[in-house]
């Protein structure tokens, strides 16, 4: 009996104590700050690890007082949605392409003419440049969001369950396409089919015919098991994937100074591990693609310049009203490899 009125003491010591940690809990957290992170990308893809190590670094170095939760695969909504709602200062930090954003700031287009860049060192010039400076600054005093990070998701092809060899197969895809002018105008010139389809539908359009191609980054293939719905990835190179941390800012002046300054160097940093290990890993990337069965077809030079030339007018259209002509062959200077 002793015994037993002993352990319910100590039991209830404990509950006691639990209790009272759990009120400092709570006390605590009245000055935590949640951001919540969106993105429309699988959880096990690399930027969503990359986010999710920046989020963990934020809260070590904040001790707490700043706590990024990540939501991926679109459990946030689309692209469009992450834009919106870091508007309203309802989402406070999403994973967009630079694509999507052009439907709020249309001179998001210069990360995006088609043919313009051509490899990782070409996209970090662009990034850095003064143009492209002149465009984040616009985008935060207009729409009120910044950019924290660029990330490198490598050059866009062209994934189909038709064999595409030369300019003219291009008739043959109805082409899954994201919600971008660009990108539609790109393809009408092409004399393909282009069809706006939401990223998370990609997988079932295939299979049900709706669409017979879509256009994304090599390891946002893989990372949503695409390769199990093609047959060929066409290597067209026809642009080069400028990805964007975004942030509100809104929620980005509710912090500290020197809190932004931890969030803004995690997600500098996260975006560039990601670059380095992404263009590290992008060999085995396009081995993982032929173990799959997938055939990778490549154009010759003059099937290329034929591409080029019928992609022209989307060129003009893309940067009409925005940008002179010129700026296409200054964004193409910029590529240190030349």
């Amino acid at each position: 009996m002793r015994m037993l009125r002993q352990i319910a003491l100590v039991g209830a010591g404990v509950l006691l104590l639990s209790g009272l940690t759990a009120c400092k809990n709570v006390e605590a957290s009245d000055n935590v700050k949640t951001l919540k992170m969106a993105l429309e990308i699988a959880p096990n893809a690399l930027t969503t690890q990359m986010a999710q190590k920046a989020a963990d670094q934020i809260y070590e170095e904040t001790n707490g007082s700043v706590v990024v939760e990540v939501y991926p695969s679109g459990q946030l909504g689309s692209q469009r949605d992450f834009i919106e709602s870091m508007m309203l200062g309802t989402i406070e930090i999403g994973y967009v392409s630079a694509s999507s954003a052009e439907n709020f700031e249309p001179e998001f287009v210069l990360y995006d003419i088609p043919f313009t860049v051509f490899g990782p060192e070409h996209a970090m010039a662009l990034w850095e440049s003064d143009l492209s400076q002149e465009v984040q600054q616009r985008f935060l005093d207009e729409q009120g969001i910044r950019t924290l990070g660029m990330i490198d998701a490598g050059p866009r092809n062209i994934y189909t369950t038709e064999e595409v060899r030369t300019a003219d197969d291009f008739s043959k895809l109805t082409m899954r396409v994201a919600d971008v002018a660009g990108l539609i105008n790109l393809f009408d010139a092409l004399n393909a089919n282009p069809t706006v389809t939401a990223f998370n539908e990609i997988y079932t359009a295939m299979q049900t015919g709706v669409v017979n191609g879509f256009e994304i980054g090599l390891e946002s293939v893989l990372s949503n098991n695409l390769q199990e719905v093609v047959n060929y990835c066409i290597e067209t190179c026809h642009t080069y994937t400028i990805d964007c941390i975004l942030m509100s800012e809104r929620a980005y002046q509710r912090l500290t100074p020197e809190e932004q300054e931890i969030v803004t160097c995690a997600f500098e940093e996260a975006c560039e591990e990601q670059r380095n290990t992404f263009n590290g890993n992008l060999a085995g990337y396009k081995e993982e693609l032929a173990d799959a069965g997938v055939e990778t077809i490549s154009f010759s030079d003059e099937e290329m310049e034929q591409l080029i030339e019928q992609a022209h007018p989307a060129i003009l259209k893309s940067i009409e009203g925005l940008f002179d002509e010129s700026v296409v062959e200054e964004i193409r200077a910029m590529d240190p490899n030349t």
